[in-house]
């Protein structure tokens, strides 16, 4: 297991922001008992007391407006998996120099929204390793015999960046990704770096049998690490002189990123707590909480210091009600097939096609899901929500 870290004394040189670890040595940041009693005490006391004036906003909600998007691409712009490609580089360095024969794969598992198959798509370029591309939904069902197509006496690297487009929770639906894991683990293969989303992962374990030893992940994002990634973002807007205050309190929620060892804001730790250590889903709240001042010069002519001020952070999308199981059936489904066309969902789940096309209209009406080419995902900004809508009925949920 990792050491504890000590957020207050680690210095720029031994911090690290994007890490692949153990799963076990997987450090999701959790709500301090004592921080969760204070909240509790903070809602019970909003329930029997009055406003205090003293407590009045120093930016209130009408006082502010949104970002543009094109304001908010600059400030919290999509992230750079570059960054990512050479953390895998360095966690599967020993792997690759000894190939060990007891362990002739390493899976790596990504988190929601962690662009887990983009990473990988980058990585197999960079070292030239053969890419296998994933089964047909007819190759699954018919357990084709001829995928993956790789010379079983081949001791040349490949990757299979996503192990969650190999199967269906279907009665057919596993037999080909059962051959392919027996294969693989057996070393008949070679060597091979497996990708899989986590939720899939999850599922798989269990049907499969697979074991969390020979698996890496993304190292949880805390606040410290999402204070230097949205610093990180920033700087490409404007490099010096830009400061985000709480619209609140006033305060400092994000710091100059040239300065080292600062504490980190307890917004950002928060934020951290609450999207689970998932650096996506944390930069989508970001971004949503992002204010101005209606007057605030435009970037060409602003101050040397501009303010950007940060509002409460959102609840996300909400999912009306906590016991619809048609409703749940499909936010699951959806979750450990990372994403499926409206025609296969036909296939693993018991309602109609018409049945199915309602539910997914009513949860994209509500932000829940979006979808994304042919294929209907949870969206981010309904990831929490659903998360907590299947664990009210006790389905199967990923272990992040």
């Amino acid at each position: 297991m990792n050491r504890p870290r000590n957020e207050n004394h680690e210095t720029s040189e031994t911090f690290t922001l994007w890490e692949f670890v153990s799963i076990s040595d997987f450090e999701r940041p959790i709500v301090l008992s004592t921080d969760a009693a204070r909240q509790k005490w903070r809602l019970f006391k909003r329930l029997f007391t009055r406003a205090d004036e003293s407590s009045t906003p120093i930016k209130p909600e009408d006082a502010l407006q949104t970002l543009s998007e094109a304001r908010l691409d600059q400030l919290a712009p999509p992230i750079d998996r570059h960054a990512a490609v050479d953390a895998l580089d360095r966690a599967l360095e020993d792997w690759l120099q000894t190939r060990p024969n007891g362990s002739p794969v390493k899976f790596i598992i990504g988190q929601a929204f962690s662009a887990n198959e983009e990473v990988l798509a980058r990585w197999t370029a960079r070292h030239n390793a053969r890419l296998i591309t994933k089964p047909t939904v007819e190759q699954i069902l018919e357990n084709d015999s001829t995928w993956p197509n790789v010379p079983t006496d081949s001791q040349s690297l490949w990757v299979l960046p996503n192990l969650d487009k190999c199967f269906l929770r279907h009665a057919e639906g596993l037999s080909l990704i059962r051959r392919f894991l027996a294969l693989a683990l057996n070393g008949d293969l070679g060597p091979g770096i497996i990708g899989c989303a986590d939720w899939s992962w999850t599922y798989l374990r269990r049907v499969c049998s697979l074991s969390n030893g020979n698996a890496l992940t993304l190292q949880a994002f805390d606040g410290k690490r999402l204070s230097a990634l949205f610093s990180q973002l920033a700087s490409s807007a404007q490099p010096t002189g830009l400061q985000f205050l709480n619209a609140n309190t006033g305060k400092t929620v994000l710091s100059d990123s040239r300065e080292e060892n600062l504490e980190v804001s307890k917004d950002l730790n928060k934020l951290a707590m609450r999207c689970r250590g998932n650096a996506e889903i944390a930069r989508l709240f970001w971004r949503d909480s992002l204010r101005n001042e209606p007057e605030e010069a435009t970037l060409e002519d602003s101050t040397p210091t501009t303010t950007v001020w940060v509002g409460p952070f959102t609840e996300g999308a909400v999912i009306p009600g906590s016991h619809d199981e048609n409703v749940a059936l499909i936010l699951h489904a959806l979750l450990i097939h990372n994403g499926l066309p409206a025609k296969v969902l036909t296939r693993v789940l018991p309602f109609s096609d018409y049945q199915i096309m309602d539910l997914l209209f009513n949860l994209k009406s509500l932000g829940v899901v979006h979808l994304q080419y042919d294929n209907w995902h949870v969206a981010p900004m309904g990831y929490l929500s659903s998360r907590h809508y299947l664990s009210a009925q006790n389905f199967l949920l990923d272990d992040f």
